[in-house]
Parts: structure tokens; C-alpha cells; sequence
């Protein structure tokens, strides 16, 4: 299957601005599923792990709330593929590497995907844009709900959900939001701030999930366990610290302007001028100069782009992305010229106010 449709697409769910999108990047629910009388996925044999992708394929193949999903067994495809699709968190890294029979169905449009054979059976997950957690959570309720009557899941009536991590049994149910925290970056208080995130029950995580380290100000927060709590309560756990941490940021980018408005508005200009002109730009420089830039837009400091054209470039100026995009593999000094290239171009109309 080819993806580059992925790259040319303008109706990905990260192209809709969502509420609170000046701090909130994006929203995901994520169920863990497994199937009844089934071993874990690791370990399975080859025979086993394929009956489970084919029994959950027919399952999905006729959901009434998803009928435009595309099937791929990422056993089938390159790793360049595999990792593309992590880019685009259709399939987590994890999924990406593991090896045996597993797949993946997604509608990128709807921010839909169900990830066969990773962890456990099944992981669904939809991802919206801003602070859509609860939005989220109904639209994955809904199709779990549709699914349990073609699947039989193995579930305990004390533990909930049986999943091959412990922390997922109960509702199997993870909640989770990415922030962008510069203010609070800016200031040295991130640290302090995540650590009370730490305490209220929520664990903080990297740009694409469980294994990727901090990038620049980007975090993910999201629930630590699921056992015992019904999934209303965790969303709402989630979102209410969430908004908290919405109301910190803002109130500490409005601090920080009245304090240093021009020499952070001659931060944020200085670095339109470096990702519009740069020739080479590593990942972790376009991640800071694209944090600047969001920035700058939320201010009003910047036109000619808006957020939800910065999250597509979050996600374009991955590896995989420019690899696909340059139409070839890439080392790391030809990535960081298309990342440099790609930049200018997305960012041409960009500019001061």
C-alpha cells in the first residue's frame, strides 16, 4: 500500500483546531482489548497471532461508525512504512518494531485507528484536536460498545479487563493529551508543574507516546492506571487537570509578555527567520523554532499560519515523512536539508506582524 496520500491529505483530524488549542495540541482515548481463550501477544505462535488479525478484521471490517478504514499488515510493508505510520501515531513505535503477524486499520480523516497485535489483541484509539477528550471518549465508547457484540473479550468481574499490562486492567482505558507548555518552559517551572501532575495520579510522556523522550516544550500527560475507576471518571480526571494546566500556561505567557514582550517577540521572529532560511535544520531545532512559532501565532504576533498548519509540520518534519516526501531514503544530512527545505516552503507566507 502506498501512504504518500497521507502527506498531500487537508482533512486529518490534526487540521481542525479544537477547544483550547492555543495550549492543547491534541486529545486520545485508547481502549486495551483481548480476546477470550486467546494467549497474550507475545506469547503466541505465528498460526495464532493471524487468527486473532483475522477474526478482528471481519469484526471492523463492518463498524457502522468507521466504514472507511484501510487494513494493513505491517508485516507486509518496509520499515520506512511502519515507521511513517508511527509519525502519523496511526501505530505506536512498539507496534512498529514487534515482530509476527499484526496489523493495523485506520482512517486518518476521523483520527481512528485499531492497532491488531501489539501489546494486546486490539488497542483502538481516536485522537482529536485541542481539548476533545471527552468527545473523544464518546465516539470510542460507541464503536467498543459495537465491537463487543462481534467479539468476545476476555474480562474478569473483579479485574475488569484482562490486558497484558497490569496497569490496564479495570477499563483498559487510557486518556491522554498533548500540551504545549513554552511559558512554563521559558520560566523553569515545567518541572515543578509536571511533578504535581505526577502526584494527582497522571504520568507525563514525550511527543509520540510511552518510549520518545521531552521535545522541546511539547508534553504528554495521561492516566496511570485504570483499575477500579470508570471511564467517564478517568476522562474527567484527565480533562480537569488538563484545563488547570491550560490556565497556568496562558496565565504565565501573559506574565512573562508584560515582563519581556520584546525580547520574546524577538525570539519568536528570530526563529521564522531561521526555519524560513535555515539550509540545514536538525529535528530538535525545528521542534524549538516551531514552539516559538505557535507562540507567535497565539500572540498575534505572527500571520500567514495558524496552529493547526504547525501541528501538520510536527508531523512532517519527521524522518519518515521527509523520506517519503524527498521520494527516497535519506541520511541524516539530506533529512536535515529537506527538513529545512520543507520548512521554507510550508512557511513562506509567514511573516511579522
Amino acid at each position: 500500500m502506498a501512504f504518500e496520500e497521507l502527506l498531500t491529505s487537508n482533512e486529518d483530524w490534526f487540521l481542525k483546531a479544537g477547544p483550547s488549542c492555543e495550549v492543547v495540541v491534541s486529545s486520545r482515548v485508547r481502549f486495551a482489548r483481548n480476546l477470550e481463550g486467546k494467549k497474550f501477544p507475545h506469547n503466541s505462535s505465528a498460526v495464532e497471532q493471524s487468527e486473532v488479525v483475522t477474526e478482528v478484521h471481519k469484526a471492523i471490517s463492518t463498524l457502522p461508525q468507521a466504514p472507511n478504514l484501510q487494513f494493513v499488515h505491517l508485516n507486509k510493508i518496509s520499515s520506512l512504512d511502519r515507521q511513517f505510520l508511527t509519525e502519523h501515531q496511526l501505530i505506536s513505535a512498539e507496534h512498529a518494531a514487534s515482530l509476527g503477524e499484526r496489523a493495523v486499520a485506520f482512517d486518518a480523516k476521523e483520527g481512528l485507528s485499531f492497532l491488531v497485535n501489539e501489546e494486546d489483541h486490539l488497542r483502538l484509539q481516536v485522537f482529536r484536536g485541542g481539548l476533545s477528550l471527552k468527545e473523544a471518549f464518546q465516539n470510542l465508547n460507541q464503536i467498543d460498545q459495537t465491537l463487543c457484540s462481534k467479539l468476545h473479550f476476555a474480562k474478569d468481574p473483579q479485574l475488569g479487563y484482562l490486558t497484558a499490562c497490569p496497569t490496564n486492567l479495570g477499563t483498559a482505558l487510557r486518556a491522554s493529551v498533548m500540551l504545549h507548555l513554552p511559558a512554563l518552559v521559558y520560566c523553569n517551572r515545567a518541572a515543578q508543574v509536571l511533578q504535581g501532575v505526577t502526584q494527582v495520579g497522571l504520568t507525563v510522556r514525550g511527543l509520540q507516546g510511552e518510549t520518545t523522550q521531552i521535545a522541546s516544550a511539547f508534553f504528554q500527560i495521561s492516566n496511570q492506571s485504570s483499575l477500579g475507576k470508570r471511564g467517564a471518571e478517568i476522562v474527567e480526571h484527565v480533562d480537569r487537570v488538563a484545563r488547570q494546566m491550560v490556565e497556568v500556561e496562558l496565565q504565565t505567557q501573559k506574565t512573562v509578555f508584560q515582563e519581556e514582550g520584546l525580547k520574546l517577540q524577538d525570539r519568536i521572529c528570530r526563529a521564522l527567520g531561521t526555519l524560513k532560511n535555515a539550509k540545514i535544520i536538525t529535528l530538535r531545532e525545528a521542534l524549538d523554532g516551531l514552539s516559538a512559532l505557535r507562540v507567535g501565532v497565539e500572540q498575534k504576533i505572527l500571520s500567514g499560519i495558524d496552529l493547526p498548519n504547525l501541528n501538520h509540520l510536527l508531523i512532517l518534519i519527521q524522518p519518515a515523512h521527509l523520506a517519503k516526501i524527498a521520494g527516497r531514503e535519506l541520511n541524516p544530512d539530506m533529512e536535515a536539508m529537506e527538513r529545512a527545505r520543507i520548512l521554507s516552503l510550508y512557511l513562506k507566507s509567514a511573516e511579522a506582524v
